[in-house]
């Protein structure tokens, strides 16, 4: 009887040691990290900026709500969001109208100028992005660096285009979201910080809408809507 029991616990331990091995094998689930909120804004305000009033300045999608980063899972991109409070269902007006987005990343200022329609042409002032010229382009996010030139008696912002991306508008969600690789700025490092810039435009244009004439955009005295962002993003340092 007693060998019958030690038979027992010694199979009983066995099938423990067996499922606690099973259970060791499974993977615990990867946890996606939630993209960062970096901007808000108050929807209902587009049009009452700089620019004055513009009838159906939301409808048209430039009442700016809220913007997002997030490094995306087993990469080192890092995804942008800008959300309004509606968005057309053909997407937002592109060639004649801009998202304007100025940050700081590591101690470097760059910007993001983004379109739902880019037609390549070239930009007497700045001669720059005429790669393109000739090219209708749905949907595009052009990284750049700049600065003012105060030559001429109103500011112009001068930029140099470094890359470009394919931007999705999503009349759905009210978003524009563009992805882009670390590897174009050599300052986003892990552990980096991407806060808020102001080459090229004041303090007021650090994310906005702006309408712009043969590539050239008045800011800040033609802003449809604009917002500040507040919150910094890190880079994970994984």
């Amino acid at each position: 009887m007693r060998k019958f029991l030690s038979l027992l616990l010694a199979a009983g331990l066995l099938a423990g040691m067996a499922v606690s091995a099973e259970a060791a094998k499974k993977k615990k689930p990867k946890v996606v990290p939630a993209p960062v909120v970096v901007m808000t804004d108050a929807a209902g305000d587009a049009g009452n900026d700089t620019a004055g009033s513009l009838p159906g300045a939301a409808e048209q999608g430039f009442d700016l709500t809220e913007a997002t980063i997030f490094k995306a899972p087993g990469t080192s991109d890092l995804v942008f969001t800008v959300k309004q409070s509606a968005m057309p269902a053909d997407g937002t007006p592109g060639e004649g109208f801009r998202l304007l987005w100025h940050f700081n990343m590591g101690g470097a200022e760059y910007r993001f100028t983004v379109k739902s329609l880019d037609v390549g042409k070239p930009d007497a002032a700045a001669q720059s992005g005429t790669e393109r010229v000739g090219t209708v382009y749905e949907g595009v996010a052009r990284l750049e660096q700049c600065f003012v030139d105060e030559t001429l008696p109103i500011s112009l912002s001068q930029c140099e285009v470094l890359n470009y991306y394919d931007a999705k508008f999503d009349p759905a969600t009210a978003t524009e979201t563009w992805t882009v690789p670390t590897a174009d700025m050599p300052e986003a490092t892990p552990g980096a910080v991407l806060s808020g810039g102001t080459t090229g435009a004041s303090e007021t244009c650090m994310i906005c809408w702006v309408p712009h004439y043969a590539e050239r955009s008045l800011t800040p005295s033609t802003q449809i809507d604009s917002a500040v962002m507040s919150t910094a993003y890190t880079l994970p340092k994984k």
